[in-house]
């Protein structure tokens, strides 16, 4: 058995249960206010009313943002390009003799 309510719970739905039957059974007409307030707030929360969002500062900063990354990805894109294109050159290196004096040392083999 699948026990979503605690035995708190099942007592809080049990008084909720008394106080709704209580309110019907002595005047239903005190009841209406509370049930349109609840669908009221329901609605709202389920259909937010779209004037009043913030147009202006979340969705640019998500498009800036979008704009931006997708940016960076074009960028990574071409330089992993370059990479694997370009050819690869050999560094010309060379020995430069220093001052030191070799008449003590043996010469050096690989």
């Amino acid at each position: 058995m699948n026990r979503r309510f605690g035995p708190l719970g099942i007592v809080l739905i049990a008084l909720i249960a008394i106080g709704i039957f209580n309110r019907i059974i002595h005047g239903a007409s005190s009841l209406i206010i509370p049930v349109v307030l609840v669908a009221i707030v329901y609605l709202l929360y389920k259909f937010p009313p779209t004037s009043w969002r913030r147009r202006g500062s979340a969705s640019s900063d998500r498009a800036k943002y979008r704009q931006a990354a997708v940016k960076s990805q074009r960028r990574t894109l071409a330089k992993e390009r370059e990479d694997k294109n370009a050819k690869r050159r050999n560094a010309a290196f060379r020995v430069i003799e220093g001052n030191k004096n070799r008449d003590e040392e043996p010469p050096r083999y690989h």
